[in-house]
């Protein structure tokens, strides 16, 4: 074999591992969607396997959240809500509680980007490395939970809201409980900190907020909500989204996140084709049923919350049980949440020597919560 042919395939390789490592969620619903297309030949019907409702819902919403991150709106709110913490306790019951909330409305991996490198800039000079853990922990913890309360909070919150039509009121039913008992715990947990004085952070005053782009995207965020709920059409919607991205912010094309996008509709075709298959079908409809809150909750600690979610839906007629599944399985593990990644990604660029105790740290909290909430689910069942 020549040396350029060696080099090539070193090349593709390491492509290849590249893309297994970035992108490990998008590739198992590639390979998923392949190796079930071996059952059930590529036809028309692939079209009507994917919900395009969730997949113009979800690109409108990324598009305009990221708009909206680029005006230093989010920068500015952050730096105003921690700029005077005080001490340990209250600078974690601020970026602990404030990405709670705001990941409800800008989903939870924006709510962390957002806040995390505000606190690790505050925990800068907290001496004690289990502290800094402890607290970007539960920020990640809030994001995942906050982000349960509503449609728009996840990419899995979206897709089930729309997979069974549900109503706000059974929506908010089946999981505002959980939610409310998750933010308790994370204020519970806060205070088991140790207190000390800290200095306030620096940073997000001297920014500047282009007003007349921030209200478009307000606006345009307002609309895509509405889709989501069913009162505005989202073909509508997403129409306007397109032609005022293409018009005035063309670059935001670029920001949105494309491989989850093209993770649904991998896991669509998959979902699809095991419904052609009358075994399969039955067997994995019996297996989930069986108890779905536990299936759809361990699911979620090996392939992550979303891909469980589209998965266990087309399987099982309980919106309840695997909405509170998915939603309280997204703890847990480093991978039941896609969000909890972006968390460890900024620990690690920040303190790298620490990233064996952090795993510990994120493992045994999570898991704390996990058997809380799960024992809470349980009894509302």
């Amino acid at each position: 074999m020549s040396d350029i042919s060696l080099v090539k395939i070193r090349a593709i390789a390491g492509t290849l591992a590249n893309f297994t490592k970035k992108e490990p969620v998008l590739l198992l619903a590639l390979v998923a969607a392949l190796a079930s297309a071996l059952f059930v030949h590529p036809s028309a019907a692939y079209i009507g396997y994917i919900d395009f409702k969730v997949l113009a819902c979800l690109f409108c919403l990324m598009a305009v959240v990221a708009g909206l991150r680029g005006t230093g709106l989010f920068d500015i709110a952050a730096s105003a809500l921690t700029r005077h913490a005080g001490t340990v306790r209250r600078m974690a019951l601020v970026l602990v509680m404030a990405t709670f909330f705001i990941s409800m409305g800008i989903t939870n991996d924006v709510a962390l980007i957002t806040f995390v490198p505000f606190g690790l800039l505050l925990m800068k000079d907290i001496p004690n490395p289990k502290t800094r853990m402890t607290i970007l922990t539960l920020q990640t913890i809030a994001a995942n939970l906050g982000s349960c309360l509503t449609p728009v909070g996840n990419p899995q919150n979206l897709y089930l809201f729309s997979f069974y039509e549900l109503s706000a009121g059974e929506f908010f039913s089946a999981i505002a409980p959980v939610t409310i008992a998750g933010g308790i715990l994370l204020i519970l947990s806060v205070l088991t900190l140790e207190d000390e004085p800290v200095r306030p952070a620096e940073g997000g005053a001297n920014h500047r907020i282009d007003m007349p782009r921030t209200s478009l995207y307000l606006v345009l965020f307002v609309l895509s909500v509405l889709a989501v709920f069913r009162i505005l059409d989202y073909r509508m919607v997403t129409a306007l989204v397109l032609i005022l991205l293409v018009l005035f912010a063309r670059q935001l094309l670029v920001h949105i996140d494309y491989s989850l996008l093209f993770t649904f509709v991998g896991f669509f075709v998959f979902m699809g084709n095991l419904q052609e298959i009358d075994q399969v079908n039955r067997f994995l409809t019996s297996v989930v049923n069986a108890n779905v809150l536990l299936v759809s909750t361990i699911a979620s600690q090996a392939i992550s919350n979303v891909p469980a979610a589209v998965l266990l839906s087309h399987f099982t007629s309980d919106s309840g049980e695997l909405l509170r599944g998915v939603s309280i399985g997204g703890l847990g593990t480093i991978i039941a949440s896609l969000a909890s990644v972006i968390s460890f990604k900024f620990f690690v660029r920040d303190r790298p020597g620490e990233t064996l105790g952090y795993l510990g740290t994120f493992t045994l909290w999570n898991s704390g919560f996990l058997v809380v909430l799960y024992i809470l689910c349980i009894l509302l069942h």
